[in-house]
């Protein structure tokens, strides 16, 4: 009897034992609840990490049809043939109305030339699809998965400008460029105070003879220079709106200014930014 009395004891503790720790469990539906909880909160910070780590550029393609300058290019987008203007980068000039050819301005242009004649070319454009005031296209250009921009401030061929919001996305990474290419003193920045911040100043160079001696080089390659006021035609014997050095069949070196009557036609050997230039190395104006 006392025996039957200490088993019921016993099963009556165990049983209050079993309901003690069934409250003390979480239900199905809550601890499913914890862990959607739980793996909801890593996969929207994976999502936020991937989002940051993968700023993949929106890139579209742009058959090269012109190098107008240094910073600047024809190309046929959409159907539409579009000027393209490089953006936070400037520059010398080649060809302007006003200020005309600018110390360095052939190197950059002969340069960009070499990286995109006859390419296509990938077009990051601005943000809103944004244009400059001369309704050109605003765009980051790169080819053969390089930079142009980066390229050109590499070698002190341009400087950082026109540094409009929003389109500021590099400009952190180019001034670190340029200020390589100011330590190491070269192209635009081996005569100072020829480039600032308001643009470029030739009169640095033509007042100041050592600094004329040290503009006839720059870094257009990784091991070479040139003289400045003369350059390589492109592709396709053209000059850029400068003057043209042909080399005839019988060996006759003849120049062609561009309103010269068969400027068009004549297919350059070489490129010069003056007369004195071409004169001096050899060529002479075509006789009447």
């Amino acid at each position: 009897m006392y025996l039957k009395k200490l088993t019921i004891i016993f099963t009556a503790f165990c049983c209050a034992l079993v309901i003690l720790a069934g409250c003390a469990v979480p239900s199905a539906s809550n601890s499913h609840s914890g862990s959607e909880h739980a793996k909801t909160g890593y996969s929207q910070k994976a999502s936020t990490d991937s989002a940051s780590n993968q700023s993949h550029k929106k890139l579209v393609k742009a058959k090269v049809i012109k190098v107008i300058d240094g910073d600047t290019i024809k190309v046929r987008l959409n159907e539409k043939e579009e000027t393209v203007r490089f953006l936070l980068v400037d520059t010398p000039e080649t060809h302007h109305p006003r200020l005309g050819v600018q110390p360095y301005g052939p190197e950059a242009s002969q340069f960009t030339h070499k990286l995109l004649d006859g390419k296509t070319a990938d077009l990051e454009l601005a943000v809103g699809g944004g244009r400059d005031k001369y309704g050109r296209v605003l765009a980051y250009v790169y080819v053969d998965g390089k930079s142009v921009e980066e390229e050109l401030l590499k070698r002190g061929l341009a400087r950082v400008a026109y540094v409009y919001p929003p389109n500021t996305k590099y400009v952190d990474e180019y001034r670190a460029i340029q200020k390589k290419a100011q330590k190491k003193g070269i192209g635009i920045w081996s005569v100072e105070d020829y480039a600032g911040k308001d643009g470029y100043h030739p009169e640095v160079i033509n007042n100041n003879k050592k600094g004329t001696d040290r503009f006839k080089n720059t870094e257009q390659d990784q091991s070479s220079s040139s003289h400045a006021s003369s350059f390589s035609p492109d592709n396709n014997g053209n000059c850029d709106g400068q003057i043209k050095g042909n080399i005839s069949g019988n060996g006759n070196r003849i120049y062609h200014e561009p309103g010269d009557q068969s400027y068009k036609v004549t297919k350059a050997e070489k490129c010069f930014t003056t007369k004195q230039a071409a004169e001096q190395d050899g060529f002479r104006a075509p006789r009447n």
